[in-house]
C-alpha cells in the first residue's frame, strides 16, 4: 500500500490534507524555512482531532543542522512533549559539516523510542549518501525523506530509485520535494517508493 504522508504547516492545513485523503501528516511550523517545531498547541489539537497518524518535525530554528548542546536540549524536550501528547514519530536531522551527527542523532532517537523515526532532509546535504544510509539503519530510524541530492524530487529521482534498491526494504526511502497529485505516481512507478511526502501530495 501507497503511503501519502501530507507536509503541513498549521492546524486547518492538517484537516484539509487528512480530508483529501492524507494516510499520514508532517506537522511542521514556518514551512518557508523548510519547518520547525511547531507549538504545544497545534501539535496537541492536530493528534487530538485527526485519526491518521501524526509526525512531528523537531528543529528549533531554521538555517543548518549543526545544533548547539543548547539546541539540542530543547530537541529533545520538544521529542518528549511528542511522545506525551501521543503523536505517532518525529522528523529529525542532525549533521557535522557533511556527515551525521551520530552522538546527537542517537540522543534524539533515545528520546522518542518507540516512536517512529523520519531523518529529514539534511540527508541530501551528506556526501557520502550509502554510508549514510548505512548508519541510519543500524541508529533504528524507520525512513528517510530525500529529494535525491538534487533541487527537488523529480531531478533526483535516479538518484533516489538507487537509494530504494541499496536500502532493499531495510528502511524506508521517501521521495519528498516538488510533488504533488499530478506527478506523484510518475515518482512512485519510477522510483518504487512506498511513501511520498509533500505539501501539496493529496
Amino acid at each position: 500500500m501507497i503511503i501519502y504522508e501530507a507536509c503541513v504547516g498549521n492546524y486547518n492545513e492538517a484537516v484539509n490534507a487528512k480530508n483529501k485523503g492524507a494516510d499520514r501528516i508532517e506537522l511542521c511550523d514556518n514551512l518557508l524555512e523548510g519547518g520547525t517545531t511547531p507549538s504545544y498547541g497545534t501539535i496537541k489539537r492536530v493528534i487530538d482531532k485527526l485519526s491518521i497518524p501524526v509526525m512531528v518535525i523537531i528543529r528549533p530554528r531554521g538555517g543548518n543542522f549543526e545544533y548547539s548542546k543548547e539546541e539540542i536540549e530543547i530537541m529533545k524536550e520538544d521529542i518528549r512533549i511528542c511522545k506525551k501528547l501521543g503523536a505517532s514519530g518525529v522528523v529529525i536531522g542532525a549533521l557535522i559539516g557533511n556527515s551525521i551527527d551520530i552522538e546527537t542523532t542517537k540522543q534524539l532517537i533515545n528520546e522518542a523510542k518507540p516512536m517512529s523515526i523520519t531523518f529529514h532532509m539534511a540527508f541530501d546535504e551528506i556526501n557520502d549518501k550509502y554510508r549514510a544510509i548505512e548508519v541510519l539503519i543500524n541508529l533504528g530510524v524507520c525512513r528517510i525523506l530525500t529529494k535525491g541530492g538534487n533541487k527537488d524530487a523529480l531531478s533526483g529521482k535516479e538518484d533516489i530509485k538507487k537509494f530504494i534498491e541499496y536500502a532493499d526494504d531495510r528502511i524506508v526511502i521517501m521521495p519528498g520535494k516538488g510533488i504533488n497529485v499530478d506527478n506523484r505516481k510518475f515518482v512512485l512507478d519510477f522510483t518504487g517508493a512506498k511513501e511520498i511526502h509533500g505539501t501539496k501530495i493529496v
